[in-house]
Parts: structure tokens; sequence; C-alpha cells
């Protein structure tokens, strides 16, 4: 089974991404900050992270940057959760290796079609 680590500081959000993917055959977990995501992911090793941008303690930015820094996650995919929708927010995500940028609000249809395609 694929395991995925939702990084989302907004309950909502995370219980909406958590729902659906679990629903649909995903081992999810959720943290709710950076730093916690990142934690999470160098003990998980997980097949993908959706990542909020815009979070207290430690953005997703920095997260990505910091879970890059320790290795082992090299085949591990990133997409990029955000309400801002700035070019140099895609720039960024671009350079940090994400394999999709999602603007919220989003569908969760569309989230769960984007990770099945990428985890096919």
């Amino acid at each position: 089974m694929k395991k995925i680590l939702i990084v989302e500081d907004q309950p909502h959000i995370a219980r909406i991404l958590n729902d659906v993917l679990a629903r649909n055959g995903f081992d999810t977990y959720v943290a709710s900050n950076g730093e916690n995501g990142v934690a999470k992911a160098r003990s998980l090793k997980p097949d993908l992270i959706l990542m909020d941008v815009m979070m207290p303690i430690k953005s997703g930015f920095d997260a990505a940057r910091e879970i890059q820094e320790f290795g082992g996650l090299e085949d591990c995919r990133l997409i990029f959760l955000t309400a801002a929708e700035q070019e140099t927010d895609r720039q960024q995500a671009a350079e940090l290796g994400a394999t999709e940028f999602i603007t919220k609000p989003f569908s969760p249809r569309e989230v769960l079609h984007k990770v099945q395609s990428l985890l096919a």
C-alpha cells in the first residue's frame, strides 16, 4: 500500500484529504505543521507528500527543503497545496522538485486523480 503524508495546518482540509485518499486505498498520515511534517517524512518515508505552503512554525517550502537535505526520500513525490498563487511560489515549488502545484480551493477528486496518476 502506498504511503501518503498530508502536511496541512487547516484541520478540515487535512480531514477531507485524509478521508478521500484512505477510502481509495492509500495509507495516509497527517502532520499539522511543517516541523511535524519533516519528522514524519523522515520516519515514514512516504511515497508522496501533500504539502501546504503557508503554515505556522515552518513553511511548506522550508519543510520540503529540510526533507530533501535529509536524503533517503529521492523517490518521494511532492505536491504543494496553496491558497496564494504567485509565479514566484510556482518557481520555488519547481526548484524544490514538486511534481504538482494545486491552488486552494481545490476539488478532492482532482487531488485524488493526480495522486493516483503519480503513484500508478
